[in-house]
């Protein structure tokens, strides 16, 4: 009888058991890789959505949410600054660039960004169709809002007041007309409407009562992406915007590690369940494995009475151990992306997280998986090759 036969004979034997200990560790893996996955991809997200931006100009207020404001556009804003407030800054010498950004309004529950060309340049971002705006009330639209609200070139629409789809104060008069849609970038341009900054002001130029006064402040942006020139804008600018009255710095790299340190917690405790559910499995192919290796004595014992060598019966058991590490491995990675593929559908209308591609995660977690199959044979691997044949045969 070959190693293959033998191997697929001692799993016929017991076929429920030996498959509820590879769901087990399908189970264990899936969950510490659906952990890695989301940390992976939302690592890639926001690097992608920071673009090269050091610094984040807006109103007074959390500096974490202007940054997921006018970066991440997951936030409401922390209000609006006044231009020649910012165009100070858009001047300075230690600026390289510097991107206004307007918001307020949305269509269809995605956000309409005011800004300048420079903002899709920011994210590589590239036409799809049409040309980009040229004038105010025109506007490019991101691919997967595009996709989800079926706009295309040619199409007009209007804004609601607001961030959030719903609240049925529309601006009807002011209509917008789209002339490109941007090919998939991976970034927040995806998800929004892009249109000339000068656009916000005109639709939002006949306010009512409660808006005069804040109207009568002249042109204001909702805040300002600065890129420095050099390092040392790192040191100075920043605190000269704080020596402005109603203006705040917020520098995105520091509120991301904030945000990341918030986030950590919540998947280091996943992670940690992810590992003792590791554990487990291995504790339980180890009980599994010997428990087999128990009723199949006589067998065994037949094996080596037939001359079969110590060595084939550590070989088939191991090989056991291995195919059930692998399984598991591949069944848990397989639950893991269709998880978070679920996910990332879920939250494509509001933070669409790419799915990182099939790599170093997928083969460090199914090389953990071969290697727990493979430890836990190893004691009942030796206690098959060490079968006493006359002690095993002469008691049956």
């Amino acid at each position: 009888m070959t190693l293959g036969k033998l191997l697929a004979a001692f799993i016929g034997r017991r076929p429920v058991t030996w498959s509820f200990h590879a769901l087990v560790l399908a189970v264990a893996v899936a969950v510490t890789a659906s952990v890695l996955l989301l940390e992976q991809a939302a690592s890639d997200r926001m690097t992608r959505d920071l673009g090269a931006v050091d610094l984040v100009i807006g109103a007074k207020g959390s500096p974490l949410q202007l940054v997921m404001s006018a970066i991440f556009q997951v936030d409401a804003p922390t209000g609006n600054i006044d231009l020649a407030d910012a165009e100070r800054f858009i001047h300075n010498p230690m600026v390289r660039q510097a991107i206004p950004v307007s918001m307020g309004d949305n269509v269809g529950g995605a956000r309409i960004i005011g800004t300048t060309l420079a903002y899709p340049a920011l994210y590589k971002a590239r036409l799809a169709e049409g040309s980009w705006w040229d004038q105010p009330m025109q506007a490019v639209i991101g691919a997967a809002a595009a996709a989800r609200l079926g706009l295309k070139v040619g199409d007009d629409f209007v804004g609601e007041h607001g961030l959030v789809s719903g609240s049925g104060d529309l601006h009807s008069a002011t209509p917008y007309h789209v002339v490109g849609v941007m090919a998939p970038t991976g970034t927040v341009v995806d998800r929004v409407a892009l249109t000339d900054y000068r656009s916000i002001w005109k639709v939002h130029e006949h306010p009512d009562a409660d808006e005069a006064a804040e109207a009568a402040r002249g042109p204001q942006i909702t805040a300002l992406l600065i890129t420095y020139r050099s390092p040392l804008g790192a040191v100075i600018l920043p605190n000269q915007v704080k020596a402005t009255p109603d203006l705040q710095p917020a520098s995105p790299a520091l509120e991301a590690a904030r945000l990341n340190q918030i986030a950590g917690a919540s998947a280091d405790a996943i992670r940690k369940l992810g590992g003792a559910l590791l554990g487990l499995s291995l504790i339980g192919f180890i009980v599994a494995l010997s428990a087999a290796v128990l009723t199949r004595r006589r067998e065994l014992a037949l094996l080596r009475a037939l001359g079969a060598r110590p060595g084939l019966l550590i070989a088939v058991t191991a090989l056991e151990g291995l195919l059930l590490g692998g399984l598991g491995g591949l069944v848990g990675i397989g639950l893991a992306r269709s998880g978070v593929g679920l996910v990332a559908a879920a939250s494509a209308s509001s933070y669409a997280l790419p799915i990182p591609p099939i790599g170093p995660i997928d083969a460090v977690l199914f090389g953990v998986a071969l290697l727990l199959g493979l430890v836990g044979s190893l004691g009942p691997a030796l206690a098959a090759a060490r079968i006493n044949v006359p002690d095993v045969l002469g008691g049956a």
